[in-house]
This record gives structure tokens, sequence and C-alpha cells, in this order.
């Protein structure tokens, strides 16, 4: 088994499940990778950092003199040993990034190293398990992406290439031999990261996170968190372009083709990269791995009733015509393809639903707008919602700036033209309920979002303590 490490942040005895602090900041950076350990890799996989080599400088500033370091075992997990180099070098990269470090020797150094020691165990006891279930894996594709974008981050910051080399020699590597460690500390970040999805869900480990505790983690928090942003909060009225009965006929004979072809022994993804009408056609169908939730119901219900290896009948959504293949299962995910072909509209098919919305437009003048969307909306597009007023034009359709920027409570936009989601054709009527100024973040606001949190870490933290029940854990100190 690998091994590796990497500097984390707040070493306390939860911070290895906690998350990095909400707020969009960037986590702080940690400076150096001196050896291959298994800190590493739940540190990488729960908070996505890179580690570049350290330069020269850092090395000085971050480091304890190697004379003065004499290593030993701290602590003996399973059949591994964890190092009293791992524990200070968590420790110089928490000096490194800024962190007060605790002078040796004193009752506040003491506690910070148990913490780390305890963290690195935790780290463990997770990579432990994960190696033993045999039924997770890690697409070779995921991880080489993952490494270029990893490789891009560390290289963009050197002037160039043979100031990266300099940086790696200092710490006895090759740039090749990073690559290919940095390639099996992101598998096996992965890897961990797969195994904690899979057995801390809600339904594997029942947990009660209290008012008292959401509270305090907001305060906690408070200090850290930025501005929140301007907002303005709609509702709408969606109405799609829907296809003529004879076009949804000739939709569903093509996919039935289509479909005969890959029973026949035709490659599914190629079959999906020439005739889906879906995004993930140049991926060939490819819609990864995904678990209940991912997608729309119907969907769901046919891709998780299928075997291994399995292709659907054709079935019908509000999307179009689809086949699925499943190519994979691991516990309650699946790893799939497909194909989607749409029922064409014409002209006509987007008049008939633009002269419906330009009446309801001039009904929501006068009648009551909430009545009018329970009545008329028509679409899986969410009826209502809150957005930055800076994110706008980023996550929403153009055709929304103008009404959503400067339209005042109770104006009513609309007919609105545009393109859903799911790439129908759809006319919206929108109404402007609520505009908020920039301010601080309240309790309210945040708590779904500390509920969820919380919930992970003591999931987390009731699953790594299970594990460390049934590990042969020896602590020697440090």
């Amino acid at each position: 088994m690998t091994r590796t490490e990497l500097a984390v942040g707040h070493m306390k005895r939860m911070s290895l499940i906690q998350d990095p602090d909400p707020s969009p900041r960037e986590p702080p950076r940690p400076a150096g990778m001196r050896a291959v350990r298994p800190g590493w890799l739940l540190a990488a996989a729960l908070l996505g950092l890179t580690t570049p080599p350290t330069t020269a400088a850092q090395e000085q500033e971050a480091a304890v003199p190697e004379a003065e370091l004499v290593d030993r075992v701290v602590a003996i997990v399973g059949d591994s040993a964890i190092l009293f180099s791992q524990v200070i070098q968590r420790e110089n990269n928490q000096r490194a990034v800024g962190v007060q470090i605790p002078a040796p020797g004193t009752p506040e150094s003491d506690e910070l190293r148990s913490a780390i020691l305890e963290s690195l165990i935790d780290e463990m006891v997770l990579l432990q398990a994960a190696a033993r279930d045999t039924l997770l894996t890690i697409d070779d594709e995921l991880v080489d992406d993952s490494l270029q974008q990893h490789m891009a981050g560390v290289e963009a910051q050197y002037a160039d290439r043979a100031a990266l080399n300099e940086a790696l020699r200092l710490e006895g590597l090759t740039l090749q031999s990073y690559r290919e460690m940095l390639r099996v500390q992101i598998a096996q970040g992965m890897l961990i990261q797969l195994y904690v999805r899979t057995r801390t869900g809600e339904g594997e480990i029942a947990v009660e996170v209290t008012d008292e505790e959401l509270r305090a983690a907001f305060e906690a928090r408070r200090q850290f968190l930025q501005e929140r942003p301007a907002t303005v909060t709609f509702d709408q009225i969606v109405l799609e372009v829907k296809a003529s009965d004879s076009a949804k006929a000739e939709a569903r004979v093509e996919l039935e083709g289509i479909r005969e072809r890959a029973l026949a022994g035709e490659d599914f993804a190629e079959l999906a990269t020439t005739y889906s009408h879906d995004g993930s056609a140049q991926a060939g169908g490819d819609l990864g791995w995904f678990r209940r939730g991912s997608w729309i119901k119907e969907f769901e219900d046919v891709a998780f009733a299928l075997p291994e290896g399995g292709i659907s009948d054709v079935f019908e959504t509000a999307y179009g015509f689809h086949v699925i293949l499943v190519e994979r299962f691991r516990y309650s995910e699946r790893k799939a393809r497909h194909i989607l072909i749409r029922p064409a509209t014409g002209t006509a098919d987007r008049g008939l639903v633009r002269q419906r919305a330009t009446e309801l437009a001039e009904r929501a003048q006068t009648e009551d707008f909430r009545a009018l969307v329970e009545q008329y909306h028509d679409s899986l597009e969410p009826d209502s919602g809150t957005i930055a007023e800076r994110e706008i034009a980023v996550r929403l359709p153009a055709a929304y700036l103008a009404p959503l920027t400067a339209g005042q409570p109770g104006a009513i936009a609309g007919p609105i033209q545009f393109t859903t989601r799911g790439g129908l054709d759809a006319f919206a009527i929108v109404r402007v309920i609520e505009r908020r100024p920039a301010g601080e973040f309240t309790f309210e606001e945040y708590e779904p979002l500390l509920q969820r949190q919380l919930g992970e870490q003591k999931r987390l933290r009731v699953h790594v303590d299970d594990l460390r029940a049934r590990t042969y854990i020896e602590i020697k100190g440090t």
C-alpha cells in the first residue's frame, strides 16, 4: 500500500472530518511534501488540496532542521506505522501557512502533536478500509484528468520548468517521480472519497444534530463568512414547447432502430456520439457514476432496474425518448451511458406556446400570480428561486438578465423565450418577489448548510470510531 502525507488544516480531534469553511474563500495552501505517507490521502479527498514542492526559502522557513529530527515510530495502525516525522511534517505545514505553533516541550505543543497523531490514525484506518473494499473502483480517465489539473496548478506557481525542477530536486524528486507519486495519491484520494460517500450516507448511519450545535457552529464560522451578496427572489410560469404526437412517434421509431443496433453488437458509445441529442453525446453518452437523486425519477427508475450490462427499452420523459446502458454497479451507484432523441418541434408549435404565454402574462397583471403558477407552470424548471444579482448573467438564460436586474418587487415580465437546461424551447412569465441588499448572513440562511455539514461530520466520526475499534492500534506517543 502506497504511503502518502499532506499538510492539512486546523488539527483537532475532529479536524479530519470537518468540511472546509463553507465561505467562498479559497483554503490556504500547505507548503511542502517531503515524504509519501497516508496522511495526504484523506485530506486531499476531503479538501481537494494540491501540495507543490517547496522552494528553498519555504524549506528554510517552515521545516524543522533535519539534524534535530530523530525519527521513530509513534503509532502502529493495523500493519502500518506512523512516524514522528509525519507529525512534524504536518506541524511544519501548519507553520508554513501562518498558524502559530507552540514551542516544543510545552504542554501546548504536546497537545497539538497528540491531536495531529489522532488525525493521522483516523486517516490511516479509513485508507486501510477503502483499500480492503474490492467493490470500489476508480476510473483511470478521471484520475488522469485530475492529475493534469493538479500539475497545471503546480507548474503555474513557478516561473518556468527549470524552477520547478530545482524545487523538486530539493525534495529528492524528479518531475516524473513527482507525477507518478501524485497520480497514486489522487487515485487513493478518490478511493477514500468514494468509500466515505458509500459508507457514511444518511441512510447508513443515523445521527442527530441539535439546535445548540448548529448555533455554536454558526457563531464559530460567522467571523469568516463573506458578506451575503445582494439577491433577488422571483417566481415564474414556464411553458415548454411540446412536440406533436406524430413527431413523438417518429422519434420513438428512430430510437428503437438505434437500440436494435446496440443489441446486435454495435458500440453503444459510438451510437450515442452519432445520434444522441443530449449534451453527453460527445462523451459517448457517458453519465459517469450516479446515485438516486441525480436525475429525474423516471430516468432513475429505469436505470436502477437494469442488470449490469443491460440495455433498457425505449422510454419517454419530459426531455424526449431514452435508451440506457448500465455498464457497472457499486453499492447504491450506477455507471451508465444513454442516448436521447428529442422529438422535433417547429415554428407552429412555438407560435402556439408563445400565444398562450402572452395571454398568461396579460392575466398576471390583474390575477393572483401564485395561483397562475400552480395552475399553468409546465416544466421541470423550478417555479421559484433566489439568486445573487451578480450571478444572474452566469447562471440564468440571457433573457432573464434585464427583468431580474431592474425589476422591482411585484414587477412582471414576459413572455421570455429561452432554452431549458434539458434543451427544450420554452417561454416564461417572471415576477420579482423581493430584492435584498448585501449584508450579513443570518443563522436561518445558513442553517440548511450547517445541518448537512454537521450531519456528515457526525456520521463520519461514528464510522471512523467503529473502524478504530476493530483495528489494532498502538500509540507510542509523540
